[in-house]
This record gives C-alpha cells, structure tokens and sequence, in this order.
C-alpha cells in the first residue's frame, strides 16, 4: 500500500499540467537572466523566454527513468519472488499499467467536443511526455535492453503495453474529425 501511495504521488505531481502551475500569465515573467559577465553586452538584449517545454520534459524524463530504467524493473520482478505470495506488493504489470494509465488517461475516453490547434484535446506537455514514454517502451524491447533471467518478461510486458496503446489510439481516432492536428501527431 505504502508503494501505491508513494508511486501514485509520483505520478499526480509530475505527469500531470496541473502540478506545474504553468499559465500564460506566469509565463509572461519567466525569462532568463542577463548578466553582461557570462555572454558579454550582446546577450543583454536578446529576448530569452523560459524554455517551458524543456523543463517540464527534463523533470518528466527524469522520472521516467527512475520509474522505467531496467535496473528499477529487474528489482520490482525479483521482489516478487521475495515476498511471500500471501503478501501484498506492487507488481510488473502493475507498475507498467499504472505509468501508463498515468500518462495516456486522455485516451479513456472519446473527445467531447471539437478540439483545434489553440484549444487542443493533449496539451504539448502530454504530448511530449507521451512521446517520451513511448520511446522507453520501445528502448525496454529491443534486445539491447538487458540482460538476464528478468529481462525477457520486462520486454515481454513493455510490448504487451505498446500493443496495448496501439489499441487505445485507435479506438480514440476514430473520432478524427472531432480532434486536432497536434493531438493526432
């Protein structure tokens, strides 16, 4: 129970727009520092906005890796051998479905109206996220991945989330002319 609770808080706070706080009006005093020291007199006037996008990924990312590196998968496996079966634990599939279900929640049900490129169904923070978890699906299948006993059912059950996706997206576009371009890309 206490691993559920802490993944789920893990989740909540870092796949998730709202957690970030981020609106136009933030964004309108977020700029870089200029300092005449580090880039000389010409870096003074340039316009520097706040990358939002790189550093809302730089955090997802680096849960992502935390969550999904096979190191962290190998570990949650072997533990399900360690802990007797009348006990409690957070499990593979588990923990694959939960970052999943996390991260591609958009995708559980149909649009509910007509999305456009300014108003879109997946924000570009999702959007990213989700391209991001998709290419460490892909990395956890390819034989390259890892190494030993417990490799083969972590590539096993990253495939079987990649199909799952498939299924999803599919289901999800049938409604195509209800969704934006950026959110079908």
């Amino acid at each position: 129970e206490r691993q559920r609770k802490a993944l789920n808080f893990v989740l909540k706070n870092t796949f998730h727009d709202e957690a970030f706080g981020i609106t136009p009006e933030l964004l309108k005093h977020m700029s870089l520092d200029k300092w005449l020291d580090g880039g000389g007199f010409f870096t003074a006037f340039q316009d520097t906005p706040w990358p939002v996008h790189d550093r809302v990924m730089a955090i997802q990312s680096a849960v992502l890796t935390m969550l999904m590196n096979p190191s962290t998968l190998k570990r949650v496996y072997d533990n399900e051998l360690r802990t007797p079966t009348d006990q409690d634990m957070i499990t593979l599939p588990e923990l694959l479905d939960q970052i999943a279900g996390s991260i591609w929640n958009e995708l559980d049900g149909e649009p509910d109206k007509t999305y456009t490129a300014r108003q879109p169904w997946i924000s570009s923070l999702r959007r990213n996220l989700q391209r991001e978890h998709l290419e460490r699906l892909i990395d956890l299948t390819l034989p390259e991945a890892g190494f030993g006993a417990a490799y083969k059912p972590i590539s096993n059950l990253t495939f079987s989330q990649l199909r799952k996706l498939q299924k999803k997206m599919q289901a999800a576009f049938a409604n195509a002319e209800k969704i934006d371009a950026y959110s079908m890309t």
